[in-house]
């Protein structure tokens, strides 16, 4: 369904014009004082305004789309709303994240310092990236890491060190219909081999390296930074929280990949490394996401099952359980009907010119092996 060319010409300029308004919104007093405590109270206030935008937006939309008829012209119009709503409260989500959004550690544990041992090597070690995606639909995801920093002299305390903590999400646009889809370097939506669009639902589906990403952070920047003191020898951990607009308040369509990066930075030296996770729909909850080990500065996605997890999907009938999505595959195991299992990982499968969804699945207790099955294989357990 494509809209009049005065309809979309008048609903761009609308939408501009509330994006330009909106771009001057309020993180700060005049005094140059945050004018919030909190990201939540910040974006929440904020979103007043996307909400304003929407539904002005939805309103001409609808109005100037009369000609298609009523119902088509409300239905058209409701998308916009939403698009329009959506991209607002996106930006309210950089604007905020990037003032009161500092990733402070929200638990750190440290080990009893150790004897130093004389032969050390001065270095700093980023030994452990995590993702945590647990509870309900509206709570964030926890980033946890460890590392270890030794320095030239032993008798050295209290170091200076610095966090960078840079969190992107897929990158996604309205379409000439108003539906968000994904979206390519240059912003513009991105087509299949079809020269159709790609709904941002599909974005989960489809391999990390075809995705564009958008950085969650100040204008012109790429991180937040997090000026730390850190000692020497002991294994360190920290746990932050990462601020993600309660679903309730942005619903985009669940799945959403992230992509999450950590830098630490002591004394000259650093380590880095990336996770790519997702925000998942309470039903796929929990799961843990995890670096590669010793993939700095680009680890791959891998999703562990949380010792916590339930099942999430039963067997709709007895099926053989695969070592692998495609290639040459070979027969692990089976589910017996009304098997309970957990998703781990989906893969893509492009079959004789059809695109069919697998995905990686565990027993509910761990009993026996998991595989790779078909997805329509499994039924969702309510």
């Amino acid at each position: 369904m494509q809209h009049s060319p005065r309809a979309a010409w008048c609903k761009r300029i609308t939408a501009s014009l509330v994006l330009v308004t909106y771009a001057a919104g309020c993180t700060h007093m005049p005094s140059g004082e945050k004018a919030f405590e909190t990201f939540d109270s910040c974006f929440a206030s904020n979103l007043g305004l996307a909400a304003l935008g929407g539904v002005g937006a939805g309103m001409l939309t609808a109005k100037l789309t009369r000609g298609t008829g009523k119902s088509t012209s409300n239905a058209i119009g409701a998308a916009a709303g939403i698009a329009t709503a959506t991209m607002i409260a996106m930006t309210a989500w950089r604007k905020c994240a990037a003032v009161y959004n500092t990733s402070e550690p929200v638990a750190q544990k440290t080990t009893a310092q150790p004897q130093l041992p004389a032969n050390r090597q001065r270095g700093l070690n980023l030994d452990r990236l995590e993702v945590r995606v647990e509870g309900g639909e509206n709570d964030p995801p926890i980033p946890e890491f460890d590392f270890s920093y030794f320095a030239a002299d032993a008798a050295t305390k209290d170091i200076k060190a610095r966090f960078r903590h840079k969190v992107e999400i897929v990158r996604f646009t309205p379409d000439d219909n108003d539906k968000l889809v994904l979206a390519d370097a240059a912003g513009a939506p991105m087509r299949d081999a079809a020269g159709n669009t790609i709904p941002l639902e599909m974005a989960a589906r489809m391999p990390r390296e075809r995705l564009q990403w958008v950085t969650i952070a100040e204008e012109g920047k790429d991180d937040y930074v997090e000026d730390v003191v850190i000692q020497q020898g002991a294994r360190m951990s920290y746990r932050h929280k990462l601020q993600v607009p309660p679903r309730d308040q942005m619903p985009l369509p669940l799945p959403v990949p992230m992509r999450y990066t950590l830098t630490v930075e002591a004394d000259g030296l650093s380590d880095r490394r990336t996770v790519d996770f997702a925000l998942l729909p309470a039903a796929e909850r929990p799961k843990r996401f995890t670096a590669a080990a010793g993939a700095a500065g680009g680890g791959a996605m891998r999703a562990l099952p949380s010792p916590a997890a339930g099942a999430t999907h039963s067997a709709k009938r007895k099926v053989s359980l695969y070592s692998a999505a495609d290639g040459k595959r070979k027969i692990t195991g089976s589910l017996a009907r009304g098997a309970r299992v957990r998703i781990e990982e989906r893969a893509e499968v492009e079959q004789k010119g059809k695109s069919e969804r697998w995905v990686k699945v565990a027993p509910e207790r761990g009993a026996g092996n998991g595989g790779w099955v078909a997805e329509s294989e499994l039924a969702e357990i309510k």
